[in-house]
C-alpha cells in the first residue's frame, strides 16, 4: 500500500518515483490516492507530512508510445489490470481500518455510561462504594436498581472490587456470560474470541445462559469462554497476576500472543498490525511495561520467534520472522 510504502521512508527516491509513475499512469489513480488519504485521516494514522509529499517526475519512458488507431479501443495491459486491482485493495484495505477502528467505537460510546481511552486506565466509584478500574479503550454501562446493580462489559477489561450486599446483588454481563459476585474482587476482559473470568479472592458465580447451573469461582481459578463455540475452560493461576494491568504492568503466565496483543493494542496510540497466523498462536509469558508498547510487544513475541517492525510513528508490525528490509 503506497500510503504505508511513503509513510515509511518518504523521502526516498526510488519509492517516491514509482510513486509518481503510478499517480500519473491514470486519472483513477490520482482520485483513488485522494480517497485513500482521506479514509486514512479518518484513522489518525496518517503523517502530516504525507499530505505535502512532493511528486517527482517520473523518468522518460525510452520507448514509443503506443498509437490506438482511430475508432478501436485500446484495451489495458495485464500489468495496468493488476495495478488497478492492487489499488482496488489498497483502498479496501483503508476502508477496513477505518471501519475496524471508528465505526464500533462510535456505536460503543452510544451505550456507555463509563469509557476510558486509549492507552490510559479509569477508576470508577459507585454510589454503593463499589470501584471498577476500567483498562485503556473499555466501556460500560451501569443499571443501579433497588433490587440489584447490573454492570455490562461492552469492551475491553474491567477490574471490579464489590461491595458486598446480600440484598442487592452486583451482576456483571460481558457478551453471553454472565459473573455474580459474591464478595470478591475480580476482572474479567472482553476480546474478539474469547470472554475471560479470573477471580483475586473472594467468590464468583458464573453462568452463560438463563436458568443455566452457575460455576462458582474463587481466589486464583480463571475461566474462560469460547466465543465462537460456547466452550468454557477452567484454569488455575496465581492469585496477583489477575488484574495486574491496574499497577502498569501485565503479567502473563503462559497465553497465545494473540491475546497479549490484543492488550497492547488498547494501550497503544497508533496501530498493531500481526502479519501469519502461526505468531498469533504461539504461547508466551513474561512481565510487560503498558507504558512502553513498543518494547512489550517485542518482548512478547521475539521469545516466539516474532519480529517488530515500525512504520512511521503509528504503526507496529508483527510478523514471524526477520526480513533482510527490516530494520
Amino acid at each position: 500500500m503506497w500510503v504505508i510504502r511513503l509513510t515509511e521512508d518518504p523521502d526516498d527516491p526510488a519509492t517516491r518515483r514509482a510513486f509518481a509513475a503510478w499517480h500519473g499512469d491514470a486519472p483513477a489513480h490520482a482520485q483513488a490516492w485522494a480517497r485513500a488519504l482521506r479514509v486514512w485521516q479518518l484513522t489518525g494514522a496518517l503523517s502530516p507530512a504525507l499530505l505535502a509529499l512532493p511528486v517527482v517526475e517520473a523518468p522518460p519512458a525510452t520507448s514509443s508510445p503506443t498509437v490506438t488507431p482511430p475508432g478501436r479501443r485500446r484495451h489495458p495491459s495485464p500489468r495496468a489490470t493488476r495495478r488497478r486491482r492492487r489499488t482496488a485493495l489498497s483502498l479496501a484495505a483503508a476502508a477496513c481500518v477505518a471501519g475496524l477502528f471508528v465505526l464500533p467505537d462510535m456505536q460503543i460510546a452510544l451505550r456507555a455510561d463509563y469509557t476510558a481511552p486509549t492507552g490510559h486506565d479509569r477508576t470508577i466509584t459507585l454510589a454503593d462504594g463499589s470501584i471498577i478500574t476500567l483498562g485503556a479503550k473499555s466501556a460500560i454501562a451501569v443499571h443501579d436498581r433497588p433490587e440489584g446493580r447490573d454492570v455490562t462489559l461492552l469492551a475491553g477489561e474491567a477490574f471490579f472490587q464489590v461491595r458486598h450486599d446480600a440484598h442487592r446483588p452486583f451482576t456483571v454481563h460481558a457478551g453471553t456470560l454472565r459473573a455474580r459476585d459474591i464478595g470478591t474482587r475480580f476482572d474479567i476482559r472482553m476480546d474478539r474470541a474469547e470472554i475471560r473470568v479470573g477471580v483475586q479472592d473472594g467468590t464468583v458465580g458464573i453462568s452463560t445462559a438463563p436458568n443455566s447451573p452457575e460455576t462458582r469461582l474463587g481466589s486464583g481459578d480463571e475461566i474462560r469462554l469460547n466465543r465462537a463455540t460456547g466452550t468454557l475452560t477452567q484454569d488455575q493461576v496465581a492469585p496477583d497476576t489477575i488484574g495486574s494491568w491496574t499497577t502498569g504492568t501485565l503479567v502473563v503466565a503462559d497465553d497465545t500472543a494473540d491475546n497479549v496483543i490484543e492488550t497492547l493494542r488498547r494501550y497503544y496510540p497508533g496501530f498493531i498490525v500481526t502479519w501469519g497466523g502461526t505468531l498469533r498462536s504461539r504461547h508466551v509469558g513474561g512481565v510487560y511495561d503498558l507504558h512502553n508498547i513498543p518494547a512489550a510487544l517485542r518482548a512478547a513475541i521475539l521469545p516466539a520467534g516474532g519480529h517488530v517492525r515500525a512504520i512511521g510513528h503509528q504503526i507496529l508490525l508483527a510478523t514471524t520472522a526477520r526480513t533482510p528490509t527490516d530494520r
